[in-house]
Order: structure tokens, then C-alpha cells, then sequence
């Protein structure tokens, strides 16, 4: 009798077999790619070495895509060997390796129609790593997308599943989701737009919100006062801002705000209470020259942007986060989930300032250099108001005793051998100061953990990976 992983190696070479006749059999895009990777990665940001040790490991990336003025078919998944998630067969059957998905999505055009649906992701309406409203980290959740664009008008609305998850007793923990919209108006190269988010608990889908064209703020204030009775989803919260950009041929700049409260008691009742703003901004510019493009990005948020909120010690659960937890154990020990595949919208969530410069010369194709230096304090997007009952009255940024500071390195070179095959070559280096770490917070009613920059605190971090893909159109 075989052993399960020699059976296993069988039928994963077989379905490999089945993949590339079906792309011989239709017009389809077969792409393969195999990566090594030696030193840190993201999880050593948050994570000891006796948690997360840092070694090499293996990626390999297969996919399939048909492209066409009226359909698109992408579907890909990856296979890791990172050990950085618990796999019930990962050792017994596939040699250390775990799947996971990378994109597996249909969309159907028309004209200046679209619809997209499936496990994707699809990214902000500006063009920036530091992108507010959907992270600029490509994280694939299930969507359904409505897309219109007539050169002078767009419009999006977008559900994305934020995370259905298989245990727990409160639905509003284990279901959430959110509802994304664009509104829209080009003229000429300049976009001006209007953003939000709706996030809703305890319900896979909501109807309304998706369907209904009219600002979201507006669905949820008809629906809950009542007329007569309240209706909608309970647990709700919206979040919306603005955006401006401009593209021509060699330049591409934008501005973006996003606003999930604001404090408008400084203005009409001065002698109330002060709730803190919470809001972040991002800009940026491209700029296209004869030595090359240079690119500068900025972007910010002040502390309890995207958290959830409490109200007489009832957690709300509805932040703008994927799951409301961010410790998740494995072989026995608590791992910290990176923020930046935490947040839903700016991939680095509250009480920070981030910058980006980088540059692409235009005399040695495929090269690329960035640097990121990025001030964080302390931050818990699963608790609200952190480790109080409730919230520090005015707003707040940075005002923490002790803060963290990245400084953040990155080359890479891409170079083509031939029109199907290639080489990657990626170099990342870092240095954290007052690195944060977990705190329990057993002083407020939530009792959730949060992050904490601690003095003293410093960790050099260095990786590098190299990526051969092939690529073959049928």
C-alpha cells in the first residue's frame, strides 16, 4: 500500500497534467512559478524567534487566466512551506507544504459594464501603497463587484466578506462583512470622487447596502430610525472621504481622506463632550523623468481609526478589520497576525505616520529601490479604546511616552530571459526601534489584547527571496 504523501505527489502531478491540457484545449494563459526565500518575513515584525524562527522556505505558484473583452477567468493557488499556519496534512501528506489561495475570480464585461465575483482582491480606486478605504496588501476575500464607467461618470459597489468563521458562539464575531462604494466624476485627466465603507456583523450579506445606489450613511439612518418599524442589520458602522487624483502620460498624483468619526462638538456644542476624531489621509505623486520615475507617498491616521467602539461596556464588533482577533495559536504557542493582513483599509490601521520614496531608473530596466520610515504607537484594532472603558477625550496622534520607528529597505530586479521565462531577485532590510509587543488588557470591559512599542526594544531584520515564473499563452 503507497504512503499518503508519495499518493498525494501522484494526484497533485496529475491535476497538474489536467491543467496544462486544458489550456492547450482553450485559449488560456498557464503561468508557474517557484520562489526561495532566507531570512526574516513579515511575521518577524511581531513575533519572537522562539515563535516565528527565521529560516528559508519554498513557494511555488500555479495559475491559469483567460483574458477577453468580455470574460475574465483567473484562478491560482500556492503551495508554502513557511510553517507559519497549523495544517492538519501539511506533514503527514504534503512534505511540509500547505495550499492556500491566491486568486480564483470570473468577471463578465460589457461595454462600460462590469461584474467580478469570487475570491479576489480588487484593490482602492487610487493607485498607492498606502491606499485608505481597501489595503493596498492583496489579501483575497470573497467579492461580488458592480462596476460602471463611461469615461466621465463611475460608479462601484462591492461586498466583500470579511471573515465567516467556523467557531464561536456570537455570530457578530464570527460573521462580518462590508459594503464598499464609488462615486465618481472624471474630467478630462483629474478624478474627483466620493468613498465609503459600510461594516455589518452577525450577517453573511446584505442586500440593501450592495443594491441600493444611494449613500450608504443614508440606508443606515432611514433603516434604523424605523418607518415605522427599525430595520437592518444591527451592529453597523460607516466609514466614508473623498479622493482627487490626476494621470497623464508621465505623472500621476492623488490626495485621499477618510473619515470613521469626527468631533463635531467643537463646533456646535463647544461645552459638551469632545469624542477624538478619527481620521486618516494619504497622498502622493508619480513622476515619470529621463533618468527614471520617482515616486513620494505619505499617508497617516489618528489613535481608535478603525476600531471598533463600546458603548456601556458592550463591545461593538464591527472594526475594520478581516477577523477580531489578531493572536491565533500554533504548535502550542501564540502567533501574532500581522497587522498589515489585519486591517481592511490602510494597511497600517491607527496612531501612525508612514513615508515611502522610491525610484525606478529608466537606464537599467526592471530595477526598482524604496525606502519607508513609518511611526507607530500603540494600537489594538480588535479593542476599543485599547486597554479603557472608554475613550481620552479630544484627538490623539502619537502622544504616546514611547514609540516605535521602522526603517524599511527594498531593492528589486526583474529581469525577462525570454518572452515566457524570468528571474526576480528581492532584498529587504529593516531596523525597528521600541519594537511593540502584545499587552493584555484586563482593565476595561473587552478585555482584548493590544500592541505596545516598548523602549529599548530594537530588532535588525534582513530577507531576501529569488523567483523564477514561466508564463505560456495558449
Amino acid at each position: 500500500m503507497e504512503k499518503g504523501g508519495t499518493r498525494n505527489l501522484k494526484f497533485f502531478f496529475s491535476f497538474l497534467s489536467w491543467i496544462l491540457y486544458i489550456t492547450s484545449a482553450f485559449a488560456l494563459e498557464f503561468s508557474l512559478a517557484g520562489s526561495y526565500n532566507f531570512g526574516s518575513n513579515l511575521f518577524s515584525l511581531y513575533n519572537e524567534r522562539e515563535v516565528i524562527n527565521d529560516s528559508s522556505s519554498w513557494t511555488f505558484d500555479v495559475g491559469i487566466i483567460h483574458l477577453s473583452d468580455a470574460f475574465e477567468f483567473k484562478a491560482s493557488m500556492v503551495a508554502k512551506n513557511d510553517g507559519l499556519f497549523s495544517d492538519p496534512f501539511s506533514e503527514s501528506y504534503y512534505a511540509g507544504f500547505y495550499f492556500d489561495f491566491k486568486e480564483g475570480s470570473i468577471s463578465l464585461r460589457n461595454g462600460n459594464f462590469s461584474v467580478t465575483l469570487g475570491r479576489t482582491h480588487l484593490g482602492d480606486v487610487v493607485q498607492s501603497p498606502y491606499s485608505l478605504f481597501v489595503s493596498s496588501v492583496g489579501i483575497p476575500r470573497n467579492t461580488v463587484d458592480i462596476s460602471y464607467d463611461n469615461g466621465k461618470f463611475i460608479y462601484v459597489t462591492r461586498w466583500i466578506q470579511l471573515c465567516e468563521l467556523k467557531f464561536g458562539t456570537d455570530e457578530r464575531e464570527r460573521l462580518k462583512s462590508s459594503n464598499y462604494k464609488v462615486y465618481a466624476l472624471r474630467i478630462g485627466n483629474l478624478r474627483f470622487g466620493y468613498q465609503d465603507i459600510t461594516v455589518y456583523v452577525g450577517q453573511r450579506f446584505n442586500f440593501e447596502y450592495f443594491a441600493n445606489p444611494i449613500p450608504s450613511f443614508f440606508i443606515q439612518y432611514v433603516n434604523d430610525a424605523g418607518r415605522p418599524y427599525p430595520e437592518g442589520v444591527g451592529e453597523t458602522n460607516y466609514i466614508s472621504g473623498f479622493f482627487l487624483d490626476y494621470t497623464d502620460i508621465d505623472k500621476y498624483y492623488y490626495a485621499q481622506v477618510l473619515v470613521d468619526d469626527i468631533n463635531m462638538n467643537r463646533f456646535i456644542h463647544p461645552e459638551s463632550y469632545q469624542n477624538p476624531d478619527k481620521i486618516a489621509w494619504s497622498l502622493g505623486l508619480v513622476q515619470k523623468t529621463s533618468i527614471g520615475t520617482f515616486s513620494f507617498y505619505h499617508a497617516g491616521a489618528t489613535k481608535y481609526t478603525f476600531q471598533p467602539s463600546a458603548e456601556s461596556g458592550n463591545q461593538m464588533f464591527y472594526g475594520y478589520t478581516h477577523y477580531p482577533y489578531f493572536v491565533y495559536t500554533k504548535d502550542g504557542k501564540n502567533v501574532v497576525l500581522p497587522f498589515e493582513l489585519l486591517y481592511a483599509g490602510y494597511k497600517y490601521g491607527e496612531n501612525n505616520l508612514a513615508f515611502m520614496v522610491s525610484y525606478a531608473p529608466s537606464f537599467i530596466t526592471g530595477f526598482n529601490a524604496n525606502f519607508e520610515f513609518v511611526i507607530l504607537g500603540e494600537r489594538s484594532p480588535v479593542n476599543a479604546w485599547n486597554d479603557r472603558t472608554t475613550y481620552i477625550p479630544g484627538t490623539h496622534l502619537l502622544d504616546d511616552e514611547v514609540k516605535e520607528y521602522r526603517a524599511i529597505g527594498n531593492v528589486s530586479f526583474v529581469r525577462n530571459i525570454s518572452n515566457e521565462l524570468a528571474v526576480s531577485a528581492y532584498l529587504s532590510t529593516e531596523f525597528i526601534w521600541n519594537a511593540s509587543t502584545v499587552v493584555e488588557a484586563n482593565s476595561d470591559n473587552v478585555r482584548k489584547p493590544l500592541l505596545r512599542p516598548q523602549k529599548g526594544n530594537n530588532k535588525p531584520l534582513f530577507s531576501a527571496d529569488v523567483v523564477i515564473s514561466f508564463r505560456k499563452s495558449f
